[in-house]
């Protein structure tokens, strides 16, 4: 690769339209020719995809005013990063699935609940949202949550409607705010890489 010098750029970075790309490697500045990243969109790339798309709609949707905002950042801090890229990092080392449909009998239907836990157990919840009024019900066990992948809990629902299921941080609360609040939550989905799309976790309940 040539070496390049110049006595006026000595910090040039990013691309120059879509030829050049510029960097620094151990304090040399140097470029290459720009390169298109491979876009094979296979099933699993699709469906991180798809993850990664809804999860940026539901932080732009919760997490909508300066309090909430410096509440994810304050989580943040001990990494470094931003309170947007710790919602994202949680989300997406996290998935929860449940079944789409139950049928109440005799009054009860037990619904069966599998997760993956982005997040320590310790602080981590489980929210049940009602679809037709936006309701957030916390269903997390009286045990807990359990860390590792593919875990499951069960709940007893007694009340037809659609649900809609979330994984959340007990830690995000806005002072005087009483839990559970939309901005707590993160993940609701779980990557199908067969199908390439990331379902919800929504359950319709007859």
């Amino acid at each position: 690769m040539p070496k390049w010098r110049s006595p006026i750029f000595s910090d040039i970075r990013n691309a120059l339209e879509d030829n050049v790309v510029f960097s620094i490697w151990k304090g040399r500045v140097y470029f290459r020719t720009h390169v298109y990243p491979a876009q094979p969109r296979t099933p699993p790339q699709l469906a991180e995809r798809d993850q990664m798309r809804m999860a940026v709609a539901q932080y732009r949707a919760d997490v909508d005013t300066h309090p909430k905002r410096a509440e994810w950042n304050r989580l943040a801090l001990p990494r470094l990063i931003s309170g947007f890229n710790q919602y994202l990092s949680q989300n997406r080392t996290s998935d929860i699935a449940s079944p789409a449909t139950a049928t109440l009998v005799t009054g009860t239907v037990s619904i069966t609940i599998t997760y993956t836990l982005g997040m320590g157990a310790a602080d981590a919840r489980i929210y049940k949202e009602d679809t037709g009024t936006g309701a957030l019900t916390d269903i997390t066990p009286a045990t807990g949550l359990s860390p590792g992948a593919n875990q499951t809990m069960t709940y007893d629902e007694t009340v037809a409607g659609t649900y809609r299921y979330w994984i959340a941080d007990s830690r995000v609360l806005v002072e005087a705010d009483v839990p559970p609040q939309p901005y707590q939550r993160f993940c609701n989905e779980r990557p199908d890489h067969i199908a390439g799309t990331a379902p919800r976790a929504e359950t319709i309940v007859s």
